[in-house]
């Protein structure tokens, strides 16, 4: 079995470093693609010159700025989950672990299961702890596979969105003023609280086996005997990263604390951010009292502001001094340029995907409206709709963006058949994530920290779509919600 599995994932590997292009080159090819999908499936109102002209400026620039306020929310995700990994007490926490593995295999099973209970907790601080670990796993077994390493980081990443941050549940749990695009069309009567979704037997099975039973066995199948298999990586090359140490990293070309400035003195006050950050986390603690007042349970209250804002705070508490937390964002702003960089893009394909001249329905809507034909009792319309949404994401990974672009199809389809609705919608989650496994956009925060090309990890992955899709295709028919 352990012989299939590892020459399963050689072969996997040896492909996607031949054809699989980098990150940017895949998004500007997926733009040609939904382009082209467009001209052919999307019906033209005038002559093809004017379609294609208007699918061009209508579709695609018009399209390409509609995400900028989605595309900071997930920039500052990034940012305050990597400050909050850089904290004193997660970077012990993650060194202490890495120490736990007695060998090689063994460190390669443990990565998946940090990275995916990060991921959970969190999916910018998933990605950022899964390429830290890898890091300190690499420091402390001399010789260890770096790539299958930094693969079971990412590998983590598939459970996010059935996590605490995940944006789907969260969206559905909004009011219309905050995003919940289907209560103001009234395709939803009223917001669909995270125990319906996020906290249900069905998804936290699932969670548990993804992350503690399937991917540590897959990595430890998939890990290489031969040494000649094997890339390890020189652990000196990493810069050593900034923590919070008692003031440090904030140091500022002075001989001695009596050299300091006024401002030098408040930039590195313990007394001001114990101040700040209290007051910020104390913020939180009152929203999720006002809302057990008004009886909502802080499980159900959740939303990606309130991550921001809790995740920024604790983050600058813990590392100590406004300056120790203005030098590890500055770091942090290195890892999401892939982010600024490509998710216009994204959003321009996106734009493609959802345009729609009177009378003709979109790309994205004829992808789910198909997708949904398959199963119209609605029995496997939660197989359906994660296979969609799996679809989609090549197209639209975000996972906000893309159920603007399928929820309200699928949550249609959900009522018309009597399927439950929140179980559609998780589906849809597990599927936003699961094609992330050979979809490189979210790859590149983790790949700056571990310095690794998208073609070093990705063959891995592949062999992490096939399992976790047949693991969740059972699970969303199946199990409880």
């Amino acid at each position: 079995m352990a012989n299939v599995v590892r020459r399963m994932a050689e072969g996997s590997s040896r492909i996607v470093e031949r054809f699989l292009p980098e990150a940017f080159l895949f998004a500007v090819l997926l733009t040609f693609v939904a382009y082209g999908m467009a001209l052919v499936f999307v019906e033209p109102q005038a002559s093809m010159f004017t379609h294609a002209r208007t699918i061009l400026t209508a579709g695609w620039y018009g399209g390409f700025w509609n995400l900028l306020s989605f595309a900071m929310q997930m920039t500052l995700i990034l940012m305050t989950g990597y400050a909050l990994a850089q904290t004193s007490a997660v970077d012990a926490l993650l060194a202490r672990l890495a120490t736990i593995p007695s060998s090689e295999r063994s460190a390669a099973a443990l990565v998946p299961v940090v990275a995916a209970t990060a991921s959970f907790v969190h999916w910018g601080l998933g990605l950022v702890v899964g390429g830290i670990f890898a890091r300190k796993v690499a420091q402390e077994i001399e010789g260890i596979d770096f790539p299958i390493v930094v693969a079971g980081a990412y590998a983590g990443f598939v459970v996010w969105h059935g996590g605490l941050a995940g944006s789907i549940p969260l969206v559905l749990n909004s009011d219309a003023s905050n995003g919940n695009f289907l209560l103001e069309a009234g395709v939803l009567d009223s917001t669909i609280g995270t125990a319906a979704t996020i906290f249900t037997p069905m998804n936290l099975v699932l969670f548990a086996v993804v992350a503690f039973l399937f991917l540590p066995a897959l990595f430890a199948l998939m890990y290489p005997e031969r040494e000649d298999k094997k890339t390890p990586i020189d652990p000196a090359q990493f810069e050593t990263a900034t923590v919070a140490d008692g003031g440090e990293t904030a140091t500022k070309n002075v001989s001695s604390s009596g050299d300091l400035s006024v401002a030098d003195r408040i930039e590195q006050s313990t007394t001001l951010v114990l101040v700040v950050g209290l007051s910020g986390l104390l913020a939180v603690g009152l929203y999720f009292f006002d809302g057990i007042q008004n009886g909502v349970m802080p499980w159900n209250n959740l939303n990606l502001n309130i991550v921001n804002f809790g995740f920024l705070f604790l983050g600058l508490l813990l590392h100590g001094s406004a300056a120790a937390y203005i030098d590890v964002v500055k770091e942090a702003v290195e890892n999401v340029w892939g982010i600024i960089l490509q998710f216009p893009f994204y959003a321009g394909i996106m734009g493609i995907m959802a345009y729609a001249p009177e009378g003709s329905t979109s790309l994205a809507t004829q992808i789910a409206q198909g997708m949904v034909q398959l199963s119209p009792e609605g029995f496997f319309l939660p197989a359906i709709a994660f296979l969609t949404a799996g679809i989609v994401n090549f197209f639209v990974p975000s996972g906000g963006g893309e159920w603007a672009v399928i929820g309200e199809t699928l949550v249609t389809a959900a009522k018309a058949s009597g399927t439950s609705v929140p179980r559609v919608a998780m589906a849809a989650a597990w599927g936003d994530a699961w094609t992330n496994m050979i979809q490189p956009f979210w790859a590149i925060p983790l790949l700056a920290i571990s310095g690794l090309s998208v073609r070093d990890i990705m063959g891995y992955c592949v062999l992490v779509l096939f399992g976790v899709g047949g693991l969740v295709l059972v699970a969303v028919t199946f199990l409880p919600m």
